[in-house]
């Protein structure tokens, strides 16, 4: 029989240990494991924001979040964000009416957008918004709300309803992190809303994003890895 770990810095120093083992723990085997209840374990994370976070049942590391840096993070992984772009655009026809996600992936498939290509942009995020306005056959949909400028989006605001009128063939959504099991992932919750709310509004959802996001998760879901009709990476499809 188990002892149980009754001492509570002994089970986070074992807890901690067992997630940089296995990247995810769940609640019911951290429980098994260290021989308490999941009430326990539910109460140790609780009372150690700084350290977990949990995440569809599952125990995760809360690393400290480092500034968002919008145009740093546009310099990594570049050639692999733009291959990865590459794929969509034979999803795209004339007169579509497409959703083009936040960051620093997607602004590449804004780029290579034909000019005499006519669809309709639904977006976000402004450095989204200042590519597509410059594609003279695209009609832009800015969805506005709170402007957040540390990463260039905007947060829906509680009454807007402004996706329950827009139809939307394709979404084309990006992800700071992905995980089979935790589904894709962001680092921001307002960003997180929009995600969703133009998923449940389009006909095919893809996710678009370079394999150095594979595995890795962070606080924000948006998306069960079947909620997603592709995953598209630099290699083509997942």
């Amino acid at each position: 029989m188990k002892t149980p770990v009754t001492s509570k810095q002994s089970r986070i120093t074992r807890l901690r240990q067992l997630i940089a083992q296995n990247r995810t723990l769940h609640l019911r085997a951290a429980a098994d494991l260290l021989n308490v209840s999941e009430m326990t374990i539910r109460r140790d994370i609780r009372d150690n924001p700084t350290l977990f976070d949990t995440l569809g049942g599952h125990i995760i590391a809360r690393d400290p979040p480092a500034p968002y840096d919008l145009g740093r993070a546009g310099d990594l992984h570049k050639a692999s964000k733009k291959a990865a772009c590459l794929h969509c655009l034979p999803l795209i026809n004339a007169g579509d009416t497409i959703f083009i996600d936040c960051g620093t992936t997607l602004v590449h498939l804004v780029d290579m957008l034909p000019d005499d290509l006519a669809v309709t942009v639904i977006c976000y995020a402004m450095n989204i918004a200042d590519r597509t306005m410059r594609k003279p056959n695209v009609k832009l949909v800015l969805v506005g709300g709170e402007y957040h400028p540390k990463t260039g989006s905007f947060a829906l605001l509680k009454d807007d309803r402004i996706y329950d009128s827009l139809a939307i063939n394709t979404a084309f959504l990006s992800a700071a992190g992905f995980d089979k099991t935790l589904g894709a992932t962001c680092s921001s919750f307002h960003e997180a809303s929009q995600k969703r709310a133009a998923m449940a509004r389009a006909q095919k959802a893809v996710l678009v994003i370079d394999e150095s996001k594979f595995e890795k998760t962070s606080a924000a879901h948006f998306g069960k890895a079947s909620g997603f009709d592709l995953i598209l990476t630099e290699t083509g499809r997942r």
